[in-house]
């Protein structure tokens, strides 16, 4: 699975990284054009374009059946139950290219969000770095420590919960860069990466995660720990970003799933698809 993650992490700083220091915005533009035109080429070829197209014209006939007739209430009550079956039919004949789509657009949310669901640390902010520990863990919690570099600096001293099982520091960004914090237990060590930027655009890992399936699909970004280890989690707490756009601050999904749907109706002509 990690290896899977890893050509995908690889792939997709190929396509931002050299051009990070464009407006975020921007970004997510492009990549909605191009999650648009990927979803309609899809439908366009596992879907049954000829029925789509026969369903929606009887859609669209039982619709000018209801306005016309709208006095007649048996003619009304029949148009209106026509089009439910066809309106059934027509999401039946749409299920199918959605189903092939769910892969596909899962794999570039899932990268996307290290990018534009969070951002890296400003230089002089603070953040919390919890680590989550097994039942193994818990009983060598007081022997938790962290190392870190220059560009790390550490404002408290470890905060250990035994009744949640972790242990967690305050720190503070103090140079620009990536880096690394070491997380030491007796003779085992673990690497935690930390990103700090000036403003620009930069992929996140907030947290590592343990060897489930599930868990390493939706924590792409670093290696996973190790089954059998004193730590389950690692955790940085990045802020969340916010993407501006008139002066109107949303989430990025919002913006990528509106841009991605109008990208999709703008070029459905173009590549003579039926939606």
């Amino acid at each position: 699975m990690w290896t899977i993650n890893s050509v995908l992490n690889s792939f997709f700083d190929l396509l931002i990284t050299p051009f990070r220091g464009v407006h975020p915005l921007w970004y997510l533009f492009v990549f909605s054009l191009l999650t648009g035109i990927l979803m309609l080429l899809i439908f366009r070829y596992t879907s049954n374009q000829k029925k789509i197209k026969e369903t929606k014209d009887k859609i669209k006939a039982y619709l000018i059946e209801v306005r016309i007739f709208n006095e007649d209430l048996g003619i009304l009550l029949s148009a209106q139950k026509n089009l439910l079956f066809y309106n059934a039919k027509y999401l039946i004949h749409a299920l199918k290219p959605i189903l092939f789509m769910i892969v596909p657009v899962s794999i570039i949310l899932i990268q996307l969000q290290g990018w534009f669901g969070y951002r890296p640390l400003a230089v002089g902010e603070s953040t919390i770095l919890k680590v989550k520990v097994t039942d193994e863990g818990k009983k060598v919690l007081s022997h938790f420590a962290i190392a870190v570099d220059k560009g790390i600096v550490i404002e408290t001293p470890p905060l250990r919960n035994p009744e949640e099982a972790e242990v967690a520091w305050r720190i503070r960004a103090n140079e620009i860069g990536e880096h690394t914090i070491i997380i030491k237990a007796q003779d085992y060590s673990f690497q935690k990466e930390v990103v700090i930027s000036d403003g620009r655009l930069a992929r996140v890992s907030p947290n590592i995660v343990g060897s489930s399936p599930l868990e390493i699909i939706f924590n792409p970004g670093e290696k996973p720990i190790k089954e059998n280890s004193l730590i389950k989690r690692i955790e940085v707490g990045y802020p969340t970003r916010s993407i501006e756009i008139f002066g109107w601050k949303t989430h990025w999904l919002v913006l990528f799933f509106v841009l991605s749907i109008i990208s999709g109706f703008v070029f459905k002509g173009v590549f003579g698809v039926e939606l």
